[in-house]
């Protein structure tokens, strides 16, 4: 058995599972299904979700709250240890925590069948820890350090889901939780993508640190979205984000500003590199240099779609799925430049 084309094989399912989880969450987000299932890994106590209100007890609302409760202690408990005594304090006073949650048949599945992409997700990366032990003697140790860090990250962020649904979605937990998803996807993508020094990476190689600062800069304006939309569903709930049917962006502070002026900045910042760029023989990178503008102008406008229309499940599902894919195009290139830099002196 080849144990390294299995291994990159798992890889490949990982790095897809990710993206599709991003789909899946960005659905979850969209229709409010976050709590649809109030107990992790179960679902009402069940391995599938009841069908009918009448399959649970007369108290299940009482009773998940005071479950969540608990775990939510402990958490606070491990925080406090941490330093973060702030932090756990403002969880433990949160008072959503103690909000309980009613049985929803539609939220109930989605985000049921979101756990099971991210199950799979957790398969595919359990092999791919697997078969890369057995390609550790033929691995570049970067590859293989790498891939054992983003396998960890995996195990830690599904971990980190339970306690998402034990805290009632608190927004910092879910800022963590989402952006530890990309930083499992850098390195899962950098221990199994490869590239190889032609002419067209030795082009790219002159913008190498410019996709780097894009990729930093993207998680930047990534952070902010997350803390955007924290204060666009706390202002949804209390009915000041909307007046007259207009959209009140006071309520949204410098948050929003920044957002904005980051959106705008990325998108001059990634269409600078195109000119040149277009001059590249090989087409595959050519399209790729586009597609980085491209998608974020797409970001944009279903940004402008989001806070005009009230959020609908289209742009709001886009917004989220194609952060990460601009933050994977740019990832890919970063890659293929560094790499192809050791491999410059091959090239004849």
């Amino acid at each position: 058995m080849n144990f390294k084309t299995l291994n990159r094989r798992f890889g490949i399912l990982t790095i897809s599972s990710v993206f599709l989880l991003l789909i899946a969450g960005g659905v979850v987000r969209s229709t409010g299904s976050g709590m649809g299932c109030p107990d992790w890994p179960k679902c009402f106590d069940g391995y599938t979700p009841p069908t009918n209100i009448n399959q649970l007890p007369t108290n299940y609302r009482d009773v998940y709250v005071e479950k969540r409760v608990k775990k939510t202690i402990k958490f606070a408990k491990l925080m406090h240890k941490l330093g973060f005594e702030k932090e756990a304090d403002q969880l433990l006073n949160d008072p959503v925590l103690y909000l309980p949650e009613d049985f929803n048949t539609k939220k109930a599945w989605t985000e049921y069948i979101n756990r099971i992409i991210g199950v799979l997700s957790g398969l595919f990366s359990l092999g791919f820890f697997i078969t890369l032990f057995k390609t550790r003697f033929y691995s570049h140790k970067t590859k293989f350090w790498t891939g054992i860090g983003g396998f960890v990250l995996m195990l830690f962020n599904g971990w980190l889901g339970s306690i998402v649904v034990a805290t009632n979605l608190f927004p910092i937990i879910v800022t963590i939780h989402y952006l530890l998803a990309y930083a499992a996807l850098t390195l899962l993508m950098i221990s199994v993508l490869e590239a190889r020094g032609n002419e067209s990476t030795q082009i790219l190689l002159k913008y190498k640190w410019f996709y780097l600062f894009l990729i930093l800069f993207s998680l930047v304006q990534i952070s902010y979205g997350t803390q955007l939309r924290q204060l666009s569903d706390f202002s949804l709930k209390n009915g000041s984000l909307y007046t007259n049917g207009q959209v009140n962006l006071q309520t949204l502070g410098s948050v929003f500003i920044w957002h904005r002026i980051f959106a705008i900045a990325l998108i001059l910042f990634s269409i600078f590199p195109i000119i040149q760029l277009r001059k590249l023989k090989d087409k595959k990178w050519r399209n790729i240099a586009l597609a980085i503008p491209v998608t974020f102008i797409i970001q944009y406008i279903s940004g402008i779609l989001n806070l005009r229309y009230n959020f609908p499940f289209v742009p709001q599902v886009s917004h989220i799925f194609f952060a990460g894919v601009v933050f994977g195009l740019s990832l890919y290139i970063c890659i293929s430049n560094f790499s192809s830099q050791n491999n410059a002196s091959n090239l004849g």
